[in-house]
């Protein structure tokens, strides 16, 4: 019988020094999405009115005075801004503002709140900014974890996955039942099979647990591929959240600016607790990337130093499908880890927490 253990997803192990896989990749994406005709629209949230702040309001700045962070140019720093801004004393529709690590995004001006998610060589970065319409609040949490990627790595820490059952959930999911339609952007002749085989993993709950190599049941939500795109993925060279353009797109692009061990950027636009809109770039510049193997190469090696990238695909449609990092040497081998090492492909198969997780998302199908 086949050796369905944990020990094989190790994420110590570097497929560039063995030809072994203990990994199944999906098929294409004209398989992926043969049957699933059904597009979920997308919404569009009300734009949010900002009321005038009664006077004496305790803590507001003197009417027509803004607070002293609140500059009429350039990013705002969190680290300089209050936890929760009220838009009367500064109104934060259309400004970048700036968290952890550099990682930005543009507050929406639709009223929609944003998420975005920064996957590095060296850990991730996470940014929310969530606009309430009763209060006319805005309010920004960032956070940063750093994994250096030459540690020692205590591994003996590291749970088995298949039977580690951490996770943790963003604040907005699609509707469950729903058909995610994505589009493939910024690919510059790049193939789409890392980028649609992550995708798909992620989606119909690609494990190596079990026999069969799917978590049964999948979860309540279904993709489906609506073709290549001229378009970039809707974030900046900076690997800055922008304006939604109500398009999901899954990518390539060089983000210039942004901070040089960013590997991947992930935006989900939401409404209450609805996503709406979300897009993936992975980086194109000064990053080396493997597209795993192929049917006409069986023995393909991970070129020392690439990143695998049905994994970070797979990590990267986690964010999108819901699921937050889980942090701690313990989960170290989920997908949803904080961190994707140079030719680590773990993250390619979930764990039981990121199935469960989408489970307790989208119910089962």
């Amino acid at each position: 019988m086949e050796d369905l253990s944990s020990a094989g997803r190790r994420r110590g192990h570097r497929t560039a020094l063995t030809t072994a896989r203990t990994r199944t990749r999906a098929a294409a994406p004209g398989a992926i999405a043969a049957a699933l005709w059904l597009v979920l629209p997308l919404l569009t949230a009300p734009a949010a009115t900002a009321a005038p702040a009664p006077a004496g309001t305790p803590g507001s700045p003197p009417r027509g005075r803004r607070p002293a962070w609140c500059r009429t140019a350039g990013p705002l720093a969190t680290r300089t801004m209050p936890h929760t801004i009220r838009l009367t004393d500064c109104d934060l529709r259309g400004r970048t503002v700036r968290g952890a690590n550099g990682l930005s995004a543009v507050v929406p001006a639709d009223g929609t709140s944003v998420t975005a998610h920064a996957l590095r060589t060296d850990g991730a970065t996470d940014l929310r900014v969530v606009q309430d319409h009763a209060t006319n609040e805005v309010t920004i949490s960032t956070h940063g974890v750093r994994e250096p990627q030459a540690r020692p790595g205590p591994r003996h820490l590291s749970l088995d996955p298949c039977a580690d059952g951490a996770y943790r959930l963003e604040p907005s999911r699609w509707p469950k039942g729903s058909t995610v339609e994505w589009r493939y952007g910024g690919s510059s002749g790049r193939p789409i099979t890392g980028i649609a085989r992550g995708v798909s993993n992620t989606f119909t709950a690609n494990t190596d647990c079990v026999p069969g190599h799917r978590f049964t049941p999948p979860p309540d939500v279904v993709e489906h591929y609506a073709g290549e795109t001229s378009a970039s993925p809707n974030v900046t060279d900076g690997a800055t959240c922008g304006t939604r353009d109500r398009t999901n797109t899954f990518g390539w692009l060089a983000m210039r600016t942004a901070d040089a061990n960013v590997l991947a950027a992930t935006c989900i636009w939401f409404a209450g607790q609805t996503t709406v809109e979300t897009d993936m770039a992975l980086q194109t510049l000064n990053r080396a990337w493997w597209q795993g193997r192929t049917s006409d190469d069986q023995n393909g090696t991970c070129p020392e130093g690439a990143y695998d990238v049905s994994a970070v695909a797979t990590h990267e449609t986690g964010h999108v499908l819901g699921l937050a990092h889980v942090e701690g040497a313990e989960h170290a081998d989920l997908t949803m880890a904080p961190s994707v090492g140079p030719c680590e492909d773990g993250a390619a198969t979930l764990g039981k927490g990121d199935y469960d997780g989408l489970i307790a998302l989208y119910g089962g199908r």
